[in-house]
């Protein structure tokens, strides 16, 4: 009965205007369509949207019709070329549709009372596979291609730990996020990418999630640009107006929608930066009043963002400015970013700071505290534990990874403290760049090379990866400077001074723990000649 009273609901919500849909309307009114990527079984995104869609019909007096696209590019051209009004689409597919299309975002989706969500990488319980590095040489189950839950984010989860898709014996996309779960299940596939909300409905049935993703941005419910102002803000008042309180049967009959929060076009500059990384596309944009801060890509664009995107907001709240981070590709990119002047502001680690001002690209005027060591930190040689090096003499002639030849804690304090040994990296080592800290400690646990130079921070990082235990720290370097804040040349100097007094006033422990950041001090270009005498 369930199944047909469903069939009924979905087939009423396709009819039109005069089949008598809801309350009768204004004559010639059109009904705004209301399309739906295919996330999960038709029948339960149906049951979930019919009692919003009827909510939203009472509060903007508008009749509304559902439409489930057949994959995410049908949702993203409907609501591009009109033939949609509103669209409830996930991050990924937001940003090519507001790229393309210049659609508008309304609210997110809250669901367990957070507007963020993660991605998961699943297999079975009794699959033998009990972490990510794992997945080499397995069939993946993936959703859309342009799903963020279920293709972008787990793409970027294996590629943190050195895994591209065509590492895989087979990659398949099946669309909804239900079937990824089921394949898995029943074998078909080895492991598979999805949101977490569809999958610990699998738990019991002898699914097992091995890793989680950063928080992402939720789904947002979004407008054509040709929906009027008027009803795009009825609709988005009438969303945000949704919750436990005031709404409790509808909250109860879209069942893990737990109500609507206000949507920014830059909550989801982390996914633009993910898709440029992945796939090359250049979906960022920046405003005339937006100030452009480049940082170091010491870990994943996902990671950065949740640690600094609290710092930038707060420096837009005070400057009236829009300030948005710039992650690039890697150090290269970083520094030939900062270089032609496509930024106001870096913040890096010391070494490719000084490479910078020393040419003139560069001006510190603040320093960073961390919480375990004030205001340096140091790097470390790390080997498998298994290993036969145990001294740094035992490094003589072995194949050594380091971060970059432009990293401080991942190159330099390692190549400071092996000269006062009377080794020379490039000519006693078998040097090689990995470009990330992870990538480093990967190839270490993987025996690809002998011993890697990283930033003692970090192992943190991979804890969830891989086995800890398996790698042994060979060295620690002595403390060096720590990451500079600074400015460009062409950077308003009103606005530096502004940006260093607002830094070293900030006293909110919400965006200082997320940064990783004790405090802000005041620095200046000449904190940093003790390194360059080192360095010399």
């Amino acid at each position: 009965m369930k199944k047909l009273f469903l069939v009924l609901c979905c087939a009423l919500a396709l009819l039109p205007p005069s089949a008598g849909l809801s309350r009768e309307k204004p004559a010639g009114a059109p009904p705004l369509v209301f399309v739906l990527p295919p996330v999960e079984d038709i029948s339960i995104m149906y049951e979930k949207f019919l009692p919003l869609k009827e909510y939203l019909e009472q509060a903007t007096s508008q009749q509304i019709v559902l439409k489930i696209a057949q994959n995410y590019q049908e949702a993203i051209e409907d609501i591009g070329t009109g033939r949609a009004q509103l669209a409830y689409l996930d991050p990924s597919a937001y940003c090519e549709a507001r790229h393309l299309h210049d659609v508008i975002p309304l609210v997110k989706t809250i669901r367990n009372g957070s507007s963020t969500y993660r991605s998961v990488i699943v297999t079975r319980k009794d699959s033998g596979i009990s972490r990510i590095v794992e997945a080499r040489g397995k069939r993946l189950a993936l959703g859309n291609a342009s799903s963020s839950s279920s293709s972008l984010i787990p793409a970027a989860m294996f590629k943190e730990v050195g895994i591209g898709l065509k590492d895989f014996s087979s990659v398949d996309y099946l669309e909804q996020e239900d079937r990824i779960a089921l394949s898995v299940l029943t074998r078909h596939h080895d492991i598979g990418g999805l949101s977490e909300r569809v999958a610990r409905k699998y738990l019991d049935d002898g699914l097992r999630i091995i890793e989680e993703s950063e928080a992402i941005p939720q789904y947002t419910l979004c407008a054509s640009p040709r929906l009027s102002p008027a009803l795009r803000s009825a609709v988005r008042q009438a969303l945000i107006a949704v919750n436990r309180k005031t709404t409790p049967s509808l909250i109860e009959k879209m069942k893990d929608i737990d109500g609507f929060t206000s949507a920014e076009d830059r909550d989801f500059d982390v996914v633009r930066v993910m898709i440029k990384n992945l796939t090359g596309k250049n979906y960022l944009t920046y405003g005339k009043k937006s100030i452009k801060v480049a940082i170091l890509p010491l870990y994943s664009a996902i990671t950065l963002f949740d640690r600094f995107d609290p710092l930038m907001r707060y420096l837009s709240q005070k400057t009236g400015y829009e300030f948005k981070l710039v992650i690039p590709k890697d150090f290269e990119g970083f520094y030939d970013t900062v270089k032609r002047g496509e930024v106001q502001f870096s913040y890096s680690n010391p070494y490719i700071y000084i490479l910078l001002a020393d040419k003139g690209y560069l001006s510190a005027f603040a320093n960073t505290a961390i919480e375990t060591s004030g205001n340096i930190f140091r790097g470390i040689i790390i080997t498998r534990a298994d290993s036969p090096i145990r001294t740094i003499e035992d490094l003589r002639g072995k194949r050594v990874m380091a971060v970059s030849y432009k990293s401080a804690g991942g190159f330099l304090a390692q190549k400071l403290l092996l000269a006062e040994k009377g080794i020379d990296v490039f000519k006693d080592l078998h040097m090689s760049e990995g470009k990330r800290q992870e990538k480093v400690i990967l190839n270490v646990y993987r025996k690809n090379v002998d011993a890697g130079f990283v930033r003692e921070t970090s192992l943190s990082v991979l804890k969830e990866e891989i086995d800890l235990h398996k790698i042994r720290i060979v060295a620690r370097t002595p403390y060096i400077a720590n990451w500079p804040f600074a400015a460009t040349p062409g950077t308003d100097p009103k606005v530096v001074e502004e940006v260093k007094s607002d830094l070293l006033n900030l006293r909110d422990d919400r965006i200082l723990r997320a940064a990783e950041i004790r405090r802000f001090i005041a620095a200046s270009d000449r904190d940093f000649d003790g390194l360059r005498r080192r360095i010399k």
